[in-house]
């Protein structure tokens, strides 16, 4: 008997919950997935510890190009893991190297955060390649899309799109 009252009020309790889920209209849900993202993406970028994910590179000159390979830009412990496809122009680099100059580990100069119009973040930092000074500016939305403009000294400028999503632990 006991179990059969504890299962019809289990029963009865999903019936109200779900009940009270579909009151909430369209506009309503959505209006709460767009709050719980922007919450999302402020805590990210107050942390300062997160990970921009690029889906898209945008060259100076060419076309752009989808990224079907992961790349990204880790952003932890005041230092950058930049792992990024490059195509472009370079004006000097090392004779005989083939390796990108966006795939370097380095501690990051002048960060700063600042807050964007219509709810996002700005985030600029610089940092030290191997030969090469690299700056990141990133526009960050409120639901953590996100474009990546990287100024070089020694190589033509680069865009990319992507998001920005907390730091995923890698397996070993």
């Amino acid at each position: 008997m006991k179990n059969i009252l504890l299962l019809s009020m289990l029963i009865f309790s999903i019936v109200a919950v779900n009940a009270q889920e579909k009151k909430l209209s369209r506009k309503e849900k959505k209006a709460q997935r767009k709050a719980m993202l922007t919450e999302q993406t402020k805590d990210i970028v107050e942390a300062n510890a997160w990970q921009f994910n690029a889906t898209q590179m945008l060259p100076s000159s060419g076309r752009s190009r989808t990224l079907t390979t992961p790349y990204s830009v880790v952003l932890k412990d005041k230092e950058v893991d930049s792992y990024l496809p490059y195509f472009g122009r370079a004006y000097s680099v090392e004779y005989g190297s083939t390796d990108s100059p966006m795939i370097f580990e380095a501690p990051i100069k002048d960060y700063s955060v600042e807050d964007a119009k219509k709810g996002g973040f700005t985030i600029k930092f610089s940092a030290k390649n191997k030969n090469d000074k690299v700056e990141y500016f990133f526009n960050v939305s409120s639901n953590g899309s996100t474009s990546l403009s990287v100024n070089s000294t020694n190589r033509q400028h680069i865009s990319y799109h992507g998001d920005l999503v907390p730091i995923e632990e890698k397996e070993e």
